[in-house]
């Protein structure tokens, strides 16, 4: 009896993370089709790295955008809906948005005091590449891989 107690946890607890993983396929949609590596890097237009920039791909057609963030080289290599590798093959705009943002000191998110809560928000990106009805920056994904870099304005002081 025991054994058949066992061998039923070991099923169950089989089947729950098959169902939880969705059923070993990762979790990925099934109508979300072949993606492409897409590799970037985001740089001022003094040819200076962007670090820890939100870097998004927005389909003109479709629904599959892409996304992610620069490391210390600007460099990103975006994801499918922030979780599947690459880009799925079509025309996107990209934006680059990269802020600070600092709240005061003894900064509480549960205050009622509005004083409280107010932050400084210090954007480093030019606001015209961090909206895709505004970014002058497309990008055209295939099925080779794709090594691409991009140069952005600095927000003006």
């Amino acid at each position: 009896m025991k054994r058949f107690q066992r061998l039923s946890f070991v099923l169950l607890s089989v089947l729950s993370g098959l169902i939880v993983s969705g059923c070993g396929n990762g979790g990925r949609p099934a109508d979300l089709p072949k993606t492409t590596p897409c590799a970037l890097t985001i740089q001022y237009e003094d040819g200076a790295p962007i670090s820890d920039a939100i870097v998004m791909l927005y389909p003109i057609e479709g629904k599959w955008y892409s996304n992610g963030k620069t490391n210390s080289s600007g460099q990103v290599k975006v994801a499918v809906n922030g979780s599947f590798s690459g880009a799925v093959p079509g025309e996107y705009k990209v934006t680059v948005k990269k802020q600070d943002v600092q709240f005061p000191p003894g900064y509480d998110p549960d205050s009622e005091n509005p004083k409280q809560t107010e932050a400084t928000i210090t954007d480093y990106v030019s606001k015209e590449f961090v909206s895709p009805a505004t970014t002058p920056l497309k990008l055209t994904v295939g099925n080779s891989k794709i090594s691409e870099t991009f140069q952005v304005k600095k927000t003006k002081k």
